[in-house]
């Protein structure tokens, strides 16, 4: 079988593999899709901090069972979640899920961008793995995990009906956070990128503002939009260090920021603890997604409320994996995905 696996900064190859085998509490899945993220791309760039597997937005199909496998069934159409926590632990046990020194413990074997992967049986037991209805097809399922990090985000943020939102970086993810903050919580959103494409694709979406800092002045433009105020929240869905710099700089007093996007291992920004002190700044970083989320996450693709499968720009076979993390690294994609067939 072919599998896309990383060898080293920018150095990803596609090899061949014996297909996993399972053991009795083991599952094998046949891939349908696989959306390629930012997370992918910080780990082709070789700047990650989460384990250098690629591939984990994942729809699939049950290929083979182990015979103590029960409640899925061979042919069955579903998602699995790469990541789970033990669920017993200090962390688990405060709702910290993210924080369990388990989470990214557990993969898919070999990863992703994988004819077939294995399923590892922690992550069946704690029931990481979600059978797919028919309601929700296997492209739209591809965004199952992406907003599912969304959500998690959101729901850490508790935005109000009418909150002016500034989102750093258009991309998938900052896409899908548009949709949800407009489309659930009636909130008014500006986009910030620098990549017009992008801000296109927001503006259509629902943007009530977008800012390409190469051309507008960010601070100003902010200022002006919110009543002088500044933004109630701004979140930093890219790994920029200069989009976290300036979103902090247009919060209102007592605005929220959320770091959203992984920054690169390292990554240090000048704070001025003074001012966050005095003007009551909430930091609030949102790392992955659990079960939970999964589950309002299937639940909103289902019923057709976020149907985001119009961001699709570009799809690839399997053997153009590496085609696919260019084009994205590039900017010239707005969402890329993989495709068995």
């Amino acid at each position: 079988m072919k599998a896309a696996l990383l060898f080293g900064k920018r150095d990803v190859r596609i090899v061949e593999l014996e297909r996993p085998k399972i053991a009795d509490n083991e599952i094998l899945v046949r891939l349908l899709a696989c959306g390629i993220c930012g997370t992918d791309l910080e780990k082709y760039e070789g700047d990650f901090i989460t384990p250098p597997v690629l591939g984990h937005e994942v729809v699939g199909v049950i290929e083979e069972i182990g015979q103590k496998v029960e409640g899925l069934e061979k042919g069955s159409r579903v998602f699995v979640h790469h990541h789970v926590p033990c669920r017993v632990c200090y962390y688990c046990l405060r709702g910290d899920f993210t924080l369990c020194d388990q989470f990214s413990k557990v993969n898919l074997d070999p990863c992703g961008l994988s004819e077939y992967f294995r399923v590892p049986s922690q992550i069946i037991e704690r029931k990481g793995v979600f059978k797919l209805s028919n309601n929700i097809d296997t492209e739209r399922a591809t965004f199952i995990e992406p907003l599912a990090c969304c959500i998690r985000a959101v729901n850490k943020i508790s935005p109000q009906i009418g909150d002016k939102i500034a989102i750093y970086g258009s991309g998938p993810a900052g896409l899908l956070l548009l949709m949800l903050l407009t489309r659930i919580y009636g909130t008014d959103v500006a986009a910030i990128d620098i990549n017009d494409l992008r801000l296109d694709k927001a503006e259509k979406i629902g943007a009530a503002l977008t800012i390409n800092p190469t051309r507008r002045d960010i601070s100003n433009t902010i200022k002006a939009w919110s009543n002088d105020r500044g933004v109630d929240i701004a979140i930093v869905a890219t790994s920029s260090t200069e989009a976290t710099k300036q979103a902090i700089k247009t919060l209102r007093k007592g605005g929220k920021l959320c770091l959203f996007g992984s920054p690169k291992k390292g990554a240090e920004i000048p704070l001025d603890l003074s001012y966050i002190f005095i003007n009551e700044i909430k930091i609030i970083p949102t790392y992955s997604t659990t079960e939970y989320e999964i589950y309002q996450a299937i639940s909103l693709l289902e019923k057709g409320i976020i149907a985001p499968e119009h961001m699709i720009t570009h799809r690839f076979r399997l053997e153009q994996s590496v085609d696919a993390l260019e084009i994205t690294r590039r900017g010239d994609a707005i969402k890329t995905i993989i495709k068995a067939s």
